[in-house]
């Protein structure tokens, strides 16, 4: 691994380019973090809404990897942008330990109740398997996600990026409950170089 004359190293720009695939992030820890996300800051500060449209909305879906029965259609881009905001607001208040905002969680609800799981029993190796199957879109998925996982979640594992000029969240999940920024290759290598470029600055 090489270090380059600002601080940074070959290894975290690898790093960066694990984390985003075609410029959207992954780096939440959970789907519906990642979609929460998709709404991050720009260097001024301004907030940049990475789908914006039913196109990008549907890329998303597939970088996502999120096994769907159908495709992400215009018609579905509404539903989308609404269930991220509630997702969002449902994240600020599960990390704090408080209860849902009653909108945001009956966005949430209204989701559910379109999606359908069809169980599918497989044999391989002598070993039975259950698996289910979501026969519904993309908002039905999320809402699923996040279904699931705030049943489990223990809120002080939820967290903003340390980096105060970064709006991106995320789910924790070390051993020791330590992360501090989205991703280590973006903010925390920025903070690392901030530092490095204070300690070798010249008095003048």
């Amino acid at each position: 691994m090489t270090r380059g004359d600002d601080g940074t190293d070959d290894g975290e720009t690898a790093g960066a380019r694990a984390e985003f695939r075609e410029g959207f992030p992954f780096v939440g820890g959970a789907a519906w973090i990642d979609f929460v996300d998709t709404r991050p800051l720009d260097p001024a500060g301004r907030p940049i809404d990475l789908i914006a449209t039913p196109e990008a909305l549907a890329t998303w879906a597939r970088l996502a990897e999120i096994p769907l029965a159908t495709a992400p259609t215009a018609s579905d881009h509404p539903r989308a942008l609404a269930l991220r905001d509630a997702l969002r607001d449902l994240f600020e208040t599960t990390s704090r330990g408080e209860p849902p905002e009653p909108a945001a969680a009956a966005v949430v609800e209204a989701e559910l109740e379109r999606v359908r799981l069809a169980p599918r029993l497989a044999h391989d190796g002598g070993d039975w398997r259950l698996d289910e199957r979501l026969d519904g879109d993309l908002c039905g998925a999320l809402a699923l996600d996040f279904a699931r996982f705030v049943c489990e979640v223990e809120p002080q594992r939820l967290k903003h990026c340390a980096n105060p000029a970064c709006s991106m969240v995320f789910h924790d999940v070390g051993k020791n409950n330590r992360r501090r920024w989205c991703t280590m290759s973006v903010c925390g290598n920025r903070d690392k170089v901030a530092r490095f470029r204070a300690r070798h600055a010249r008095p003048t």
